[in-house]
């Protein structure tokens, strides 16, 4: 009898041992629960925030986005029209340069054609010119003669005038004033211009290259020569 209160007894302390364990690691995992639960909840709400914020901006963003690739795709579009304008211009420069090279080149040509003829035009122009002087020279050979002559005449009337005595050396001269009026001076100053045309006229009778000029004739008794030295009679 007092074995059986025993075994009972131990078996109902064992029980209420084990029931407050029980207990105690129930209230221990209903804490820890609870603590989860809350942080879970937590989670859960800014989760709810971080959808409902995503929800309010994804139409703006996407829009913005939008906006952004439009954007890259006309600079894009730029950049490409860019170049091949770049090229355009490019190739019409070169052309254009091509087009002064050879407008360069054309205009040297003609200067050195131009040149040539200028050469060879003065050439053919100096070897007629040789040539009508030896013609004229055949052709008219008192023209020789005349121009001696002439030379001649200017070289006497200058040798006379410095061999000549003053007029107030003379014995058979007066002193005093002339008949006409006329003093010695004045006659001195009246022959120095004579003499001087007469020296002027040879020069003045000789055209360009040494073709010497003769004056026309006046009236039916003229030779018929031009001041450039042709016939008009014979037509020469």
């Amino acid at each position: 009898m007092h074995y059986r209160e025993h075994m009972c007894t131990c078996q109902f302390s064992f029980c209420n041992e084990a029931c407050a364990v029980s207990l105690t690691i129930l209230l221990c995992l209903l804490r820890y629960i609870q603590e989860n639960y809350s942080k879970i909840r937590d989670v859960e709400k800014e989760l709810e925030n971080l959808t409902l914020e995503m929800k309010l901006t994804a139409g703006p963003k996407k829009a913005a986005l939008e906006h952004l690739r439009k954007m890259i795709e006309i600079s894009t579009e730029k950049i490409r029209l860019a170049k091949v304008k770049e090229e355009q211009a490019k190739k019409a420069w070169e052309a254009a340069a091509q087009v002064v090279k050879d407008e360069e080149d054309a205009k040297q040509k003609l200067c050195d054609d131009l040149n040539h003829l200028v050469q060879e035009s003065a050439a053919t122009q100096y070897t007629k010119l040789e040539e009508l002087k030896k013609r004229l020279e055949s052709l008219n050979p008192s023209r020789a003669s005349v121009e001696v002559s002439g030379v001649n005449t200017a070289q006497h009337a200058t040798t006379n005038s410095v061999s000549q005595p003053p007029m107030s050396q003379n014995p058979a001269t007066p002193t005093g004033p002339l008949d006409n009026g006329i003093e010695p001076a004045s006659i001195e100053q009246q022959q120095r211009p004579a003499e001087a045309e007469k020296k002027r006229r040879p020069s003045n009778a000789r055209g360009r290259g040494g073709v010497m000029i003769l004056p026309k004739g006046r009236g039916s008794s003229g030779s018929g020569w031009t001041g450039a030295g042709f016939d008009v009679d014979s037509g020469t």
